[in-house]
């Protein structure tokens, strides 16, 4: 078969996105040769065994994956859910894993193994915000046939929403195996552990991280009907039917991320009070959810079960959090201020830090507050820019996220956020520039103020930051490249100062910066590229007893 990228992609059908958006991940099974695999893997091996993992070269060391990446059903299935503009980020990994030393003869052994390793990753190289919309998705690929036996990767299904990872979701593991070339799309926070190797051969499963660019429009894959409707295999644990077709209706492009749940739920008459005095008498979380679902159905009705809606956030059960975040939203405007004055007391707590404690190098945990006002939607938006004069750092860079995560219905912040483009909280900075690259409105006053965070040094972001000595400068550059990235061809401002970030010391930068590049599509661009392409190239045929 023809394994070009020319080959058309094959987008997911409405039922496969619908697994997606409830259960975090998909599995697909790309028209790959099998010879390709078991090149792969015999690269792969031979690789680990002469010099060590090769980290995030290890595309440029085995390309003969490029032809499972650029594969009809994987290229279709990340436009499904990232759009057709989707960013290859430059972080890969070959997650490697030996035969155990003591394989467990027993189930309960197993199983204990496996939850040991549940986790969601981080993001690289520094922290990023967990976010409930699909702007991350991951790529998990098997060059060799993948048993239970070989320790195959085990995912939590509808873990993608939390803030964490509890004993109760390590339980849920289900393993993930399949034949060589099996891949697995996920959402990038989607709970999931190494299995336990228990045959005399090594496993690989090499991760690749995409990037949504821009803003949803419409649906992206194979729809049918735009109406929300849940999945036939629903297996995340909780009924989360109000967020999973907020979700879906954001990815359709829908001005009203509350349309298909409204279409749905007759909004009728109901005694609020009765409803609250019932969730605070029953503890049986599925019980509380429904209660929840029916408060969020009587919309705009049911203000008075604000306060006790916000008590719920940060703090209770990460299923009652979520249905209380969405409930706010779809409460809409009355909501706002009490959610904003929520968050201001985050702030004022969060002061006592000299960091505030949820923003973590390797995922930040955002306030629930700030889920909540991005799901209120457009009404939320003239509070959010006045909140940006907060004095609190953690409050502010709440509210820069809940404004990008508003995507164009932010437009009227973008003045704003430029403003805040001086401080010189490397926290805030990072985040306001992924909130205008979201935004992506007002373009022109803002290209020059990102591209100059290219080459700008600021001495207090010089700090190492993590153990694999990355700094808040490395991060700061890198955020403006994908900003500039997202941007295509409305970043042709930026195009002598994206040329020259390709030397960036950090390959990240300059990674991005290739691909903002890329997207103008000019002449000089393109011929950048090539110069830059060509003194990289590596000849895979010299040895060491080949030299030339």
């Amino acid at each position: 078969m023809d394994v070009s990228p020319k080959n058309a992609p094959i987008l997911l059908s409405d039922e496969q996105v619908r697994q997606y958006v409830v259960n975090g991940y998909v599995i697909l099974k790309p028209s790959v040769p099998t010879h390709i695999h078991q090149v792969v893997c015999r690269k792969l091996t031979a690789c680990l065994n002469e010099g060590g993992n090769p980290g995030n070269n290890v595309l440029p060391k085995v390309p003969e994956m490029r032809h499972v990446l650029n594969s009809p059903e994987v290229r279709g299935a990340l436009i499904s859910v990232l759009g057709e503009d989707y960013i290859e980020h430059p972080h890969r990994h070959c997650h490697h894993l030996s035969p155990a030393t003591a394989p467990a003869t027993d189930a309960k052994a197993r199983t204990d193994a496996v939850a040991a390793n549940c986790h969601q990753d981080a993001y690289t190289p520094l922290g990023r915000p967990r976010q409930h919309y699909s702007r991350y998705a991951r790529i998990m690929y098997y060059p060799q046939d993948t048993p239970i036996e070989l320790g195959s990767t085990h995912v939590i299904p509808g873990t993608q929403f939390n803030q964490g990872i509890t004993d109760a979701d390590r339980a849920q593991a289900i393993p993930v195996d399949g034949e060589a070339g099996t891949v697995s799309l996920t959402h990038f926070d989607v709970g999931h552990a190494a299995g336990l190797n228990t045959v005399n051969q090594p496993r690989h499963m090499v991760k690749f991280i995409y990037v949504r660019a821009v803003e949803p429009v419409t649906p992206s894959w194979n729809c049918l009907s735009r109406q929300w409707q849940p999945p036939q295999d629903v297996q995340a644990p909780y009924d989360l039917n109000l967020t999973w077709s907020h979700v879906w209706d954001w990815m359709c492009g829908k001005r009203d991320r509350y349309h298909s749940f409204r279409q749905k739920n007759i909004l009728s008459a109901g005694k609020v009070s009765q409803l609250v005095e019932d969730l605070n008498e029953v503890q049986e979380v599925n019980i509380r959810l429904q209660i929840i679902h029916q408060i969020s159905a009587l919309s705009a009705e049911a203000t008075d079960a604000i306060p006790y809606l916000i008590e719920m956030l940060n703090t209770d059960h990460q299923a009652i959090r979520l249905a209380a975040i969405y409930t706010l939203g779809i409460i809409g405007q009355p909501a706002v201020e009490p959610l904003i004055a929520s968050l201001k007391e985050s702030g004022v707590r969060e002061e006592a830090h000299s960091v505030p404690q949820p923003w973590n190098e390797g995922a930040i945990l955002m306030d629930d507050t700030a889920f909540a006002l991005t799901a209120v939607g457009s009404s939320a938006v003239e509070a959010l820019i006045l909140a940006l004069d907060d004095t609190s750092e953690w409050t502010r860079i709440n509210v820069a996220f809940a404004l990008g995560e508003l995507d164009s219905h932010a437009a009227n912040a973008v003045p704003r956020l430029i403003q805040c483009l001086n401080d010189k909280s490397h926290r805030f900075v990072r985040t306001v520039l992924d909130a205008l690259g979201s935004i992506c409105q007002n373009v022109p006053t803002f290209v020059t103020d990102i591209s100059q965070f290219l080459l700008k040094e600021e001495p207090s972001w010089e700090e190492e930051l993590h153990s694999r000595r990355w700094t808040a400068q490395d991060q700061i550059r890198i955020n403006a490249a994908m900003a500039l990235t997202r941007l295509g061809q409305d970043a042709g401002a930026a195009e002598d100062v994206l040329i020259q970030a390709l030397d960036d010391p950090c390959g990240h930068v300059g990674a991005f910066a290739m691909d903002a590049l890329r997207r103008l599509d000019s002449t000089s661009s393109k011929q950048a590229i090539m110069s830059y392409l060509e003194a990289q190239r590596w000849d895979e045929s010299i040895r060491q007893d080949r030299l030339y």
